[in-house]
């Protein structure tokens, strides 16, 4: 990864929503509770270099649940990664790091329930979860939830995550089609998410391995998602070479469509 010139960048905004529930992690910054109550009606972005650290990483959190539980629970995944970057350090391979954030998931996982559990005002909260680890010249993405992360290179915009909702599944099992998806009411429903507990049950993301080659690795909540169609996010990413412009430009055409979520986007430059 050599980001020298061009800087990494991390934009989110409430939308036109009350709360942020939406959280991120990058370069060991987030989204505290603090910061989380200021940004009603306002957006904050940071832009940067690639950090000296051996392992780095960056993810986004979209939080659900009632009343201020969808924050609560997604700014527990970004504390909790924020405190891994100095055990990650020990990795020297992508696998080994891979491994040892699967077991953070399913830990996370386990304090978001007993969290849920215990206080009433946060019952059945939950979050999902998209995260990129980079190791030397490897990188990994995993998954919880129907945040997702792209990838744009060769003027080619690639979606790396599956969602895991139910109209996802239904399309996997031929049930539906892409046409009658939209149709579908629990089309959104997700099926795996931070916050999913039953007894025995251990969470794990999907991981992806994406060939790390010239371009840009999107990561971003359904805010982003499900307000700007995939070829209008390649047509961005294709004019828009610096990343802070490009996730400025995201960000403005995902709030200003009706009933706007919160939005957040991480963009990762790639040069090789």
């Amino acid at each position: 990864m050599n980001n020298d010139t061009i800087a990494a960048a991390c934009l989110t905004h409430i939308g036109k929503r009350l709360n942020q529930e939406d959280n991120f992690l990058f370069n060991g910054v987030y989204l505290t509770s603090e910061l989380q109550t200021q940004l009603t009606y306002r957006h904050c972005y940071f832009s940067s270099v690639a950090p000296a650290s051996k392992v780095q990483l960056f993810a986004v959190s979209d939080g659900m649940g009632g009343h201020n539980a969808g924050e609560v629970a997604s700014r527990i995944c970004v504390e909790k990664l924020a405190l891994a970057h100095k055990e990650l350090q020990q990795y020297s391979s992508i696998k080994a790091a891979v491994s040892y954030l699967q077991q953070l998931i399913a830990d996370i996982n386990n304090t978001v329930c007993e969290m849920s559990r215990r206080q009433p005002e946060w019952k059945g909260m939950g979050a999902t979860l998209v995260l990129l680890v980079v190791c030397g010249a490897e990188c990994a993405v995993l998954n919880v939830g129907d945040s997702r992360a792209y990838q744009f290179s060769n003027h080619q915009l690639d979606r790396i995550t599956k969602d895991h909702t139910e109209g996802q599944r239904m399309l996997d099992l031929g049930l539906l089609t892409r046409k009658e998806l939209s149709g579908f009411p629990a089309r959104k429903h997700l099926n795996r998410y931070i916050g999913y507990g039953q007894s025995g049950y251990v969470l794990q993301a999907d991981e992806y391995y994406p060939a790390l080659e010239n371009g840009v690795i999107l990561l971003c909540s359904d805010g982003i998602s499900d307000f700007i169609p995939e070829a209008r996010i390649l047509e961005i990413l294709d004019s828009e070479h610096e990343p802070v412009i490009a996730g400025k430009q995201l960000i403005s055409e995902a709030v200003t469509a009706t009933n706007a979520d919160n939005a957040t986007a991480i963009l990762i430059p790639f040069r090789r």
